[in-house]
């Protein structure tokens, strides 16, 4: 380990760039990982975007870029017991403060004070990384680094079609972005009997049909509520989990989300939503469940143990790796629909 290492620093909204800095030190709580492989986010581009959503997330410039990566642990601090070097790891993202109502009660995930890591932190988008010991979650040695750096965006993917209760049941994937492919993969491990995965991007429905869902619809040139009601027997879909942000799709799946239907958000719309909460919700009995993360830490042991099985088909969604030198470029790919998970090697 060198005392400088090379990363992708966001000096301002203007500028970003590959940069030659300080090698991070433990604090006593932390570990040092060398970054093996890390993965370009939707939320990476809204912060190079710097749209309104990045300008007011807390974000202190300049900072390292990145959120998502595997790993292999070079050192520890102080205080840590829990790892030790050699380790492989990934990351959780959300680092709870351990005193509040929510960690107190099981829901680290959505602590009250939650910090963000690669957000509110310095992140990975670089050599060697600093996490908090408490996110550096060790991962079997036989999942492979490329699915190790995308655990973090999967185990969100994961947790929405486990809590949508899907063995034997009709689920709805709205949006086709990785999100959106890793619950389908998700939701056909889990055992359910149709997929139907909905997107206007020809490349990313392509990718859904290797991952193995039952049926593609792309909103520009079919009926997508009724195919869907058609392919349910008129009843409609058991789950929805909407992974796209559209607000319209959104709106559009409640026509076909049958009574007593379950629906996970997981894509964070660009505008608020209006629905009609009598016969949309209510008069459904619909159960609409948020979706913020993982469940620290029962959605990493679950998807550990169906990754290390081999359970999870996600290889078709992982679809280029660069140096981190051609970052640009894997933010083209991405912004563009090209690519679907782009992942750096630093």
């Amino acid at each position: 380990m060198t005392s400088m290492m090379r990363a992708l620093v966001m000096d301002s909204p203007e500028s970003q760039s590959i940069k030659t800095v300080p090698t991070p030190q433990c604090g006593p709580n932390d570990v040092l990982v060398k970054v093996a492989l890390a993965a370009l986010c939707g939320t990476d581009l809204h912060v190079l975007e710097w749209n309104p959503w990045a300008q007011n997330a807390g974000i202190k410039l300049p900072y390292i870029m990145g959120h998502e990566f595997c790993g292999e642990v070079v050192s520890v601090g102080t205080a840590v017991t829990t790892h030790k070097p050699g380790d492989k790891v990934a990351g959780d993202t959300h680092v709870p403060c351990g005193q509040c109502y929510q960690c107190l009660n099981g829901l680290q995930h959505i602590c009250h004070n939650l910090k963000v890591w690669g957000v509110h932190t310095d992140g990975c988008f670089a050599e060697y990384a600093i996490i908090p010991a408490i996110c550096a979650r060790r991962i079997p040695t036989s999942i492979p680094d490329a699915h190790g750096a995308v655990m973090e965006p999967l185990g969100t993917a994961l947790r929405s079609a486990h809590e949508m209760d899907l063995n034997g049941a009709n689920l709805v994937v709205l949006g086709c972005g990785p999100i959106g492919l890793f619950a389908a993969a998700a939701a056909i491990a889990f055992g359910a009997a149709k997929v139907i995965a909905i997107d206007i991007s020809e490349d990313r429905l392509a990718i859904a049909n290797r991952i193995g869902v039952t049926m593609t619809l792309n909103p520009l040139k079919d009926d997508v509520t009724g195919i869907v009601l058609r392919e349910t027997g008129g009843f409609g879909t058991d789950a929805v989990i909407e992974a796209s942000g559209s607000v319209e799709a959104l709106k559009q799946s409640f026509k076909y989300l049958r009574k007593g239907g379950r629906m996970a958000l997981v894509g964070l719309p660009g505008k608020p939503i209006s629905l009609d909460l009598g016969p949309e919700v209510i008069f459904k009995e619909a159960k609409i469940r948020g979706i913020h993360g993982r469940i620290m830490f029962e959605t990493w042991t679950q998807m550990e143990n169906m990754l290390a099985a081999g359970k999870l088909n996600i290889e078709p969604i992982i679809t280029h790796t660069l140096p981190l030198e051609k970052w640009r470029e894997g933010v083209d790919l991405a912004t563009s629909g090209k690519g679907c998970k782009v992942l750096f090697a630093p």
